[in-house]
């Protein structure tokens, strides 16, 4: 049956798009809120990775003919992961295609086919000809080479503590042509949809960069000491995405498992670096596209949740959040 369930759902998305009504609405109480009745942290109430956005105007519309044809597109905003594939992600992608069918560009974060020349090595390598083995200790950095063994020791040895750490929460694997942000591009490519980015790539890497090497080495230091809670972690993220538990996974980041009080406030910048500063940085941007309607967003599913997550900056701006399954 799940052929046929995967089909069925399809149907009822392009129905509900063609009509302007959420077919899809989630059935958990409170997954379509609106400005006037907000309940109390409604984004801990979303619970997919798929969400139909409505500007004010559509959202007011649909109250007034509820069912009723409209010539408003619709929006889609759609959380990615950066490891995984869509089968182990539980993600339909017949669905998720359907999704995109129904709009006319794809927004995301930075173009996945940026140039990357040598000024933007200094993102990501140290200077230092210490390396570093010099910031985090010879035996911090055997653990590490321990744990990333597909990464070369040439390049491991000069890696800035947080690409470390990205390699090692995403289980050590390397973006490629498999992962959500390039299958979302080749899809949009297929359908001719146009492509516009949030931010440069110069902007992501110096988001990620935030924080001085030195201070981020005593991060990476502290997590090397329980090795083993990357990869319990990263099966707890897997899960959390799974059942579409987006405030469970930022639980798990605001408990910065692992790191003593001398840690925990450099954790916490980086964190402000990444997330919260970029979501300000994008939501005016993508106030201005979602209100011109047929955007498919494809952001980090953490950028999503959270009192400071764009689907809440968003509902406080009046536009309606709908949960779709997937």
């Amino acid at each position: 049956m799940p052929g046929l369930w995967s089909a069925l759902r399809s149907l009822l998305l392009a129905l509900a798009c063609a009509a302007g009504v959420p077919v899809f609405a989630s059935a958990q109480p409170g997954a379509a809120q609106r400005e006037e009745e907000p309940p109390a942290q409604a984004w801990r109430q979303w619970r997919s990775v798929l969400f139909r956005v409505q500007p004010p105007s559509a959202a007011s519309a649909s109250d007034d003919a509820r069912g009723a044809a409209t010539e408003e597109p619709v929006n889609f905003i759609f959380g990615t992961i950066h490891f995984g594939d869509p089968e182990e992600l539980a993600l339909d992608t017949g669905v998720m295609r359907e999704a995109m069918r129904h709009t006319r560009m794809l927004v995301n974060e930075a173009g996945n086919d940026a140039h990357w020349d040598a000024s933007k090595e200094r993102y990501r390598l140290l200077a230092d000809q210490a390396g570093l083995p010099g910031l985090i200790g010879q035996q911090a950095f055997a653990e590490l080479q321990r744990l990333l063994p597909a990464v070369s020791p040439a390049l491991l040895y000069r890696l800035k503590p947080w690409a470390a750490l990205a390699l090692l929460e995403a289980r050590g694997e390397v973006a490629g042509e498999q992962t959500l942000d390039r299958r979302l591009e080749r899809w949009a490519a297929d359908m001719q949809l146009r492509t516009e980015h949030l931010e440069t790539l110069d902007e992501q890497l110096a988001a990620l960069d935030c924080v001085p090497s030195t201070e981020q080495a005593l991060v990476l230091a502290q997590r090397l000491r329980t090795p083993w809670l990357f990869g319990e972690q990263s099966a707890r993220v897997l899960e959390y995405y799974r059942s579409r538990n987006l405030a469970a996974w930022l639980d798990e980041i605001d408990a910065m498992v692992g790191l003593d009080a001398r840690a925990r406030p450099i954790e916490e910048r980086a964190r402000r670096c990444l997330i919260e500063a970029r979501n300000e940085r994008w939501l005016p941007r993508l106030d201005e596209l979602l209100r011109r309607g047929g955007m498919f967003v494809a952001v980090g599913a953490i950028h999503l949740t959270g009192a400071a997550g764009l689907l809440e900056r968003l509902r406080q701006r009046g536009f309606l959040i709908v949960a779709e399954p997937l």
